[in-house]
């Protein structure tokens, strides 16, 4: 499965910055006392990856980070790895879309599900080999995000250890319901695959169609006689036709025999002035179809150009801060930063604002001109959309006219060779009563030919359910014997590995395994102290990592972000012993030929808080005490 690795974190705002080093495969701890901004490390990355965090929320009064919520023109900028493959992840802080670089095109994300539009955690899980899984909750359709799957991927300090999982993003009973929480152990361990339960769906979607098209065919059948053959109706109706077809012609023979030539010089001058009238509309219309098309063609341009124009902004605001030599602030020439007076230009001179037009903008003004030009596309789509329909509207109508033309040409020639009848009239009242007798048993056969074709075609249509229903049994019949093969497998190996790394552990349980909701079972549930709720649920992150490392089938995308765990009111003496079993986790996750999968654990902690055996995956650290914060000051030099 795929694997993601986080290189770099970054944060730009007017008033402040950060710029991590560059973070490795492995394990990397972030150090930090209390306020100096480890956590918001760990916030950096979340939001980067589309989650929400209640502190960079201008909303919540109970967490506000002032001073990010404060800063203006600010976004988070994470570089990452997924399976080897580099992108960069841009988020301005309070929107909701991520712009998604790959080093030769950017594309812009929406976080929240709205229609058939892609988000960027379907781009996320997409990139990850993580199928999107829809569930049905009653008239509730929940579709996992990553969000979701995040919350076994990150050990965060505001959750209480008891709940293992991370707190759900949507506050709401069906959140952190346990069918939620089941099904999101079952996707990241690979046990319910996505792909057993879309079986499950296609084998109800199927057993559905096969009712509707069984229950119309039998409904058919009651209200219609099973016809005859069609081959034996058409050959029937040929006969008919060419009978038809060989009376009407004695009949125009006879007609044509006793019949002489009559003035009708009057009826061809109206219809002949009609065939001008329609002529000449024809014509404008023709002439106005041309215009719309032109039109058209224009708006199409506008169109194509309004789309590039937009990508190109999306391109600037993603690698703006590289274009921070141009900045209104400083001189380009000497690069000192300049006062800026009003009404006078960089250069001295001065000028009146209708003579000013600006050209250098920060990432913010980009963002609203992105705004406007997305704004523009949708009146310009609207326009595409109003002369589409203009010129279907004439060409129906130029259509609609040719048709008159043609009616009336054909009744022009009609009276051209209209004659006076001079013959037998009982002659032909035979004629015409046997021609209707026939186009009456034609009309008899259409019906029943029509009654035929829609007979075969329901009969079709529900052997074809039934053979798509057997299939999908069978497709779903393996899957599930996977499933449930796997499955047994996979849990057997989760128990193991959770209850090797828990025994050795500060919770020194002598037995533990998973219930049937894959919650921890320990020590037939023995009362513990509140602090072993810390190593209950540690070990259960380290052990979903270990058979991340190990198992193909799982989709955990060997990622793990601890943040802060000496908060949950565990002594450091323990803490220590716990985080030293990620290496035992790890290790218990080779694989069979001796390597390892490519990994990443993230922790951030305080200092003396983590084994001094973990000192060389130290790569960054901050400090209250000595002034040395996350947040930056922007100063120009």
């Amino acid at each position: 499965m795929g694997s993601l690795i986080v290189k770099k974190v970054k944060y730009s705002g007017e008033n402040y910055s950060y710029e991590s080093p560059e973070l490795m495969n492995g394990i990397n701890i972030i150090l930090g006392d209390n306020g100096s901004g480890k956590s918001t490390f760990s916030y950096f990355i979340e939001y980067a990856l589309g989650g929400k965090v209640k502190p960079f929320d201008n909303d919540d009064d109970d967490s506000r980070y002032s001073l990010i919520l404060n800063d203006t023109n600010n976004y988070v900028h994470i570089d990452i790895l997924i399976d080897s493959i580099s992108y960069s992840l841009k988020r301005f802080i309070g929107m909701q879309d991520v712009f998604v670089d790959n080093g030769i095109t950017t594309e812009t994300y929406p976080i929240n599900r709205r229609g058939d539009i892609p988000i960027f955690s379907d781009w996320l899980l997409g990139k990850l080999k993580i199928p999107v899984f829809e569930m049905y909750l009653g008239a509730a359709h929940w579709y996992f995000n990553f969000n979701d799957l995040f919350r076994l991927l990150n050990y965060d300090q505001n959750t209480e250890p008891k709940k293992i999982y991370k707190s759900p993003v949507a506050e709401n009973f069906i959140a952190d319901s346990i069918i939620i929480r089941k099904s999101i152990f079952e996707i990241l361990l690979g046990i319910s695959s996505a792909e057993y339960f879309k079986k499950l769906d296609k084998l109800k979607i199927a057993t559905k169609k096969r009712d509707v098209a069984k229950a119309i065919f039998q409904n058919y059948g009651l209200t219609h006689e099973k016809p005859e053959d069609s081959d034996s109706l058409i050959q029937s109706q040929k006969d008919i036709q060419s009978a038809i077809a060989k009376l009407e012609q004695e009949r125009e023979s006879y007609q044509i025999k006793e019949t002489t030539v009559d003035d009708k010089i009057g009826e061809l001058a109206e219809i002949q002035s009609v065939l001008v009238d329609l002529e000449l509309k024809t014509s404008r219309e023709r002439i106005f179809l041309k215009s719309l098309e032109n039109e058209q063609i224009k708006v199409d341009h506008v169109h194509r150009t309004l789309l590039e124009e937009i990508q190109q902004i999306q391109k600037i605001i993603f690698t703006h801060e590289r274009l921070d030599l141009f900045s209104m602030e400083v001189c380009p020439f000497c690069m000192n930063k300049k006062e800026i007076a009003k009404g006078v230009c960089i250069c001295g001179s001065k000028f009146n604002d209708d003579d000013y037009e600006k050209f250098v903008y920060n990432a913010s003004e980009y963002k609203d001109i992105l705004s406007h030009r997305q704004k523009s596309i949708k009146a310009i789509t609207q326009a595409k959309q109003d002369y589409a329909e203009d010129v279907q509207e004439v060409t129906k109508k130029i259509e609609k006219n040719s048709k008159l033309i043609d009616e009336y040409t054909a009744k022009l020639k009609k009276i051209i060779k209209t004659a006076e009848f001079a013959g037998n009239t009982t002659v032909i009242d035979d004629y015409n009563n046997r021609i209707l007798k026939l186009k009456e048993q034609l009309l008899q056969l259409d019906y029943a030919l029509k009654t035929s074709k829609e007979w075969k075609r329901l009969s079709d249509d529900h052997d074809a359910k039934i053979a798509e229903l057997k299939t999908a049994q069978i497709s779903y019949n393996k899957a599930k014997t996977d499933y449930d093969l796997n499955n047994a497998e996979t849990i057997e190996s989760f128990n193991t590995i959770y209850s090797k790394l828990l025994a050795k552990s500060s919770y020194k349980s002598t037995e533990a395994h998973i219930d049937e909701d894959y919650m921890p079972f320990i020590d037939n549930r023995e009362y513990r102290a509140n602090s072993s709720d810390v190593p209950k649920r540690l070990m259960y992150y380290f052990t979903i990592l270990s058979l991340a490392l190990k198992l193909p089938s799982v989709k955990h995308p060997r990622f793990l972000l601890i943040d802060t765990p000496e908060d949950s009111g565990i002594d450091t003496e323990h803490l220590n012993q716990n985080l030293e079993l990620l290496i035992d986790a790890i290790k218990l996750g080779k694989q069979d030929n001796g390597t390892f999968k490519e990994f990443q654990v993230i922790l951030t902690t305080g200092y003396g808080k983590f084994p001094s055996s973990f000192e060389k995956y130290v790569i960054e650290r901050f400090s209250e005490k000595d002034g040395n914060f996350i947040l930056k000051p922007k100063t120009l030099d």
